[in-house]
């Protein structure tokens, strides 16, 4: 199994406990500096065509899986919303009374369901403090998370 990074550093964007796994498994070898170019097959996956400095090479799979890190990035909210101390965005439950300004007291309400520290703004996903971090559970969140504007949307208008 080869496992793709398209940076110098197995570690900078995955968890501590998957670099421990990976780096410890014999049957994995590590791709450095290098990245998918090219999906190849006819009805299905066959193989992969990867470029690193050292050139361009093929490698033959049925499967191919991509994780794109994880670290949150944040960064773009610009102050808009209360995050945790690793960046990942508060919501609901996970919001105490000291992330929460005067607006709630004018809306007379708690964050319902994926709400944010700012009222109408809602995180679901890899990206909110709590999750799952998983593609199902985001998923699962964002289809919730629709009561909560709709809810939303009802109570501010």
């Amino acid at each position: 199994m080869a496992l793709i990074i398209r940076g110098s550093d197995l570690g900078k964007n995955m968890s501590r406990y998957l670099v421990d796994r990976i780096d410890t498994h014999a049957g994995v070898q590590v791709c450095l500096n290098t990245q998918v170019t090219r999906l190849d097959g006819e009805r299905s996956l066959g193989a992969i065509r990867v470029t690193s400095p050292a050139g361009e090479t093929v490698i033959r799979c049925a499967g191919l899986f991509s994780l794109i890190g994880a670290e949150p990035s944040s960064d773009w909210l610009s102050g808009c919303a209360a995050l945790d101390e690793h960046g990942f965005v508060l919501t609901d439950l996970s919001l105490d009374d000291e992330h929460l300004d005067n607006s709630w007291q004018l809306a007379g309400r708690r964050p319902l369901p994926f709400e944010t520290s700012r009222p109408g703004l809602f995180a679901v996903g890899d990206l909110r403090s709590g999750s799952m971090k998983r593609v199902a559970a985001a998923v699962g969140e964002g289809s919730a998370a629709v009561r909560s504007v709709h809810q939303y949307i009802a109570f501010d208008h």
